[in-house]
Order: C-alpha cells, then sequence, then structure tokens
C-alpha cells in the first residue's frame, strides 16, 4: 500500500525512505487494521483457538490446524506457533469441522465444533504419536467448552429455539427479559405492532442498551430508544447474543446490554420454507371491564406471513439467502392504543343532541338561577360535531355516563432481507447483507406514557421504516495471520 506525506515548511522530499521510517509506518498501519479487524469480528464473528501437545505434554509447533464449515465447505488454515498456540479467526457462526495434523503424529479430528458470535471455542489437542501412514482420530462430540477469554457475561439464542418459542409477535426481543440482571415489562399480547420490548440490564436505563443487526448500529438516533429497531423475522436469524455485563471497550458505547444479531446466510444445500401465524378474536375471551361495561368482544386479527429460500449460487464459492414477511394486523384490544375505558362524560346523555333535548336531560341555570332557555351555541355545536368516520366526537357514554369503548388501530409491515456470499479468492470471502423494512401505523389513541387522547378521533398515522447495509470483506495474507476484516 503506497502512502502520501505532507513536508514540514522548510524541507524538501526526496523518494528516499529510511527503513525506520517505512518500519514505522507499517507497524501503524498493522495497528489500525487489527483494531478494525477486533472492533468487527466481536460483532458479527467468533473464533478457535487453542495449544497443540504431544503426549508427553510438550507443545508442537508448525503444526497445521484446518476448520472447515460444514455449510458451505469454507476451508480455513493455520499453523501453531513456538509455543504450539493457533487461532482461527473471523469465523462466520456454525458448526465446523477441525483437523490437526504434524509430521509423526497422527490426524486429529474434531466434528461438530460449534462457533457462536462474539465467543472463542477453546479446542486445545493432544496428538497421538503416527504409527501408521495417513492415520486419523476423530472426536465425535466433546462438552461445551468453558469461555475463558474474558469475564463477559452472556448468552448465545440460535434460530431454531427462536422459532420454536411462542413468540406473540415475532419479535425476537420477547426474550430479552429471560437474561439474568435484566428487568422488563411483562409482554403485552395486545400491542399494536412489532412490540419491541425495552428493558434495563442492571439497573441502567431503557436508552442505554446496544443493538446491531450484522455488525451496523440500529439504535434509535434521538433517545436510543428500542421501539423503532430494525427487527428481522426470527426464522432469518442465524443467531443472536446478549451481553449483559463485563464485556470489553471492543463493543463500546452504552452501559446496559449489548445484542448482536447476524442474520442467515446460505449453504452447499437448498433450504426454503413458508409459514403463516395467525391471531383472531373469536380465539380470545372478552376483557372483563369491557364485559362489564357491556360492549361486545373487540376486534384482534393479527396474520403473519412469509418465506424464505437460501443456496448455492455456485456450490462451495457463491451462496445467497431470501426472505420475505409480511404482517397485516387490525387490533381493537390494546389497552394503550384501541381502548377507552371507564372515561366520564356525562349520565343522561344520548345520540339525541337537539337543544331542546339536552336542555330537558340537564336543566341548565342561569346565574341567577332561573332556568336556561337556550344553550351557549359553540358548546351545542361541540356536542354534536361529527368525525369523518361518523360517530360523535364526544362519545355517547353507557348508562352510567361513562364509555367504554374499542376502535380499532392499523398495523403493516412489508420486510425483505437478502445476503450474498462470495468466495471471491482463496483468500478473500465478500459478504453483503441487507435489511428492508416499511412499516406504516395507524394508532387510534396514540400515546406517549400515557399522555394521549382516551377517547377516539384523534388518532395519527405513523411510519417507521429500516434500510440497513451490511458490506464485509475477509481477507487473509498468509496462514501465519489470522485475518484481516475490512468494512
Amino acid at each position: 500500500m503506497r502512502g502520501c506525506e505532507v513536508p514540514p515548511e522548510g524541507r524538501a522530499v526526496t523518494r528516499r525512505e529510511s527503513p525506520v521510517s517505512r518500519r514505522r509506518v507499517l507497524i501503524l498501519l498493522a495497528a489500525c487494521l487489527a483494531a478494525c479487524c477486533s472492533c468487527l469480528r466481536a460483532q458479527t464473528t467468533g473464533r478457535i483457538a487453542g495449544t497443540v501437545k504431544d503426549p508427553t505434554g510438550a507443545v508442537v509447533a508448525s503444526a497445521q490446524v484446518t476448520a472447515t464449515s460444514k455449510a458451505t465447505a469454507e476451508r480455513r488454515q493455520t499453523t501453531t506457533d513456538n509455543a504450539g498456540r493457533y487461532v482461527l479467526s473471523l469465523l462466520r457462526p456454525g458448526t465446523y469441522s477441525i483437523s490437526v495434523a504434524a509430521p509423526a503424529f497422527s490426524m486429529q479430528v474434531f466434528e461438530d465444533v460449534t462457533v457462536s458470535i462474539t465467543e472463542t471455542t477453546a479446542i486445545d489437542v493432544t496428538l497421538a504419536v503416527g504409527t501408521v501412514a495417513g492415520e486419523s482420530v476423530t472426536v465425535r462430540s466433546a462438552d461445551p467448552p468453558v469461555q475463558t477469554d474474558g469475564p463477559q457475561l452472556g448468552r448465545v439464542v440460535e434460530s431454531s429455539s427462536l422459532t420454536e418459542l411462542p413468540l406473540v409477535a415475532r419479535n425476537f426481543t420477547e426474550v430479552l427479559g429471560l437474561y439474568p440482571g435484566t428487568a422488563g415489562f411483562l409482554t403485552d399480547g395486545t400491542s399494536v405492532g412489532r412490540n419491541t420490548q425495552t428493558l434495563s440490564v442492571n439497573g441502567a436505563r431503557v436508552t442505554q442498551n446496544n443493538f446491531r443487526l450484522n455488525g451496523v448500529d440500529v439504535n434509535g438516533m434521538g433517545t436510543n430508544s428500542a421501539v423503532t429497531l430494525a427487527t428481522p423475522a426470527p426464522e432469518t436469524i442465524e443467531e443472536f447474543k446478549v451481553q449483559t455485563s463485563l464485556y470489553d471497550a471492543t463493543y463500546g458505547r452504552s452501559g446496559g446490554a449489548n445484542i448482536q444479531v447476524v442474520t442467515r446466510s446460505g449453504s452447499n444445500e437448498f433450504h426454503g420454507v413458508a409459514y403463516e401465524y395467525f391471531r383472531n378474536e373469536a380465539l380470545n375471551a372478552n376483557n372483563p371491564f369491557l364485559k362489564a361495561a357491556g360492549v361486545e368482544r373487540p376486534v384482534l386479527r393479527r396474520n403473519v406471513f412469509g418465506g424464505m429460500l437460501g443456496g448455492p449460487i455456485r456450490k462451495s464459492t457463491t451462496f445467497f439467502f431470501l426472505s420475505y414477511q409480511g404482517t397485516r394486523e387490525t387490533n381493537g384490544s390494546s389497552a394503550v392504543n384501541s381502548l377507552s375505558s371507564n372515561v366520564l362524560i356525562a349520565p343522561g346523555l344520548t345520540d339525541d343532541r337537539s337543544e331542546a333535548t339536552l336542555l330537558a336531560t340537564f336543566k341548565p341555570t342561569l346565574p341567577n338561577g332561573q332556568p336556561a332557555t337556550a344553550i351557549d351555541p359553540p358548546a351545542l355545536a361541540l356536542l354534536n360535531a361529527i368525525l369523518p368516520a361518523g360517530q360523535f366526537a364526544i362519545p355517547t357514554p353507557q348508562a352510567n355516563g361513562r364509555y367504554s369503548g374499542s376502535t380499532p388501530s392499523y398495523f403493516q409491515e412489508d420486510q425483505f432481507n437478502s445476503n450474498l456470499d462470495w468466495r471471491v479468492t482463496q483468500n478473500d470471502l465478500l459478504a453483503v447483507k441487507f435489511f428492508f423494512a416499511n412499516t406504516p401505523q395507524t394508532l387510534t389513541l396514540p400515546s406517549f406514557r400515557g399522555t394521549g387522547p382516551n377517547v377516539p378521533g384523534f388518532g395519527n398515522d405513523q411510519i417507521n421504516n429500516n434500510r440497513v447495509l451490511a458490506l464485509q470483506e475477509v481477507h487473509t495474507f498468509r496462514s501465519s495471520l489470522p485475518g484481516v476484516i475490512l468494512p
């Protein structure tokens, strides 16, 4: 890589460079690349590390360690150093086969080694002395490794767990409250839309959490709120990791939880699925407070449908993954956005709001105590104001003068997820991930901390769209270097 240098005043610049200055430039460049590598590796990839020894406990230098992905057949190689140590970094989440070979020793193969985002999988190897050429020892399973590379506390959740859990709104944030040190509200199955959960971690504010999708910051730019997060369908998430404390400065930004989400990629086999989840008020009991007020069971219809397909474009070289999910919701059951409960209006007010009826019902009096013979025109106009939907702006209450009722809110989402992975050369891997979501909604009773209207007719329309693009290029210079990731 060539650089440019700005000369100080009064000094001439020659094309000769001293070995010392060149060495300093290379050291600085390597430090910058290492910092970039460490930062992005921790967000979207994991690594395998360990030590290779012989039966006497002596370390084995120059042993060849190879990791092969079970999904894509991608191979990564490195050699042990003079202390017998090796590191295979920048590995995407998944299952790998690890082989370790050295002259005069039998090859040892570890099957089904799991690599998770942000974690180091420790595989220490003791090679047996080989007696037959090509002899190998295969380890089919092993106890889950103990994390010894740092003090951070966290847990990985895989795609299979997400799809098997009964998530009310098909939103992965609904499981965040299951982690130690977290506190949040109970999941409300009647919430309108995504139902993204906010939580406090170890006493921190709910706005002090850090969310990343495929290594890209997706936090709300205003208040760092989670409400507008990009939330991929659970079927499209490869895995996500929640770290609640003691994680290092690699993750930065916030003092609460650190949540890293990685979406799925294609493999050497075609996989696809179609699905639909639905809710309907016919399957629900009525709200007991509405039932007591004589209000019928409110509507609650939520349909979540979609499909995905992934596979090879070219075997072991180029892979794709595509998905779509649509949501259509009509929700009259939301206590925050759809239900008016026990709102005091006026006993005796009916749909007949003529001046004569109002005078006869409420018998207003003048300041001198005489009966009123007319109603103030602005007050009469307000009582008879009709909203575009045809109902009174001041709704007609039940017999006790209090109004309880349901007016539906509406939510719609169309989201797409596309991933392309291309093995450009043996030493270069290019990954492109794009998430797209359009999410309009209509809230009949828009509310922020209970400050919105409590009767229908004063709703608003909201649009929360998401676009997340992640580009990643991993280059391995030689087997003695673990790799450098270029964003």
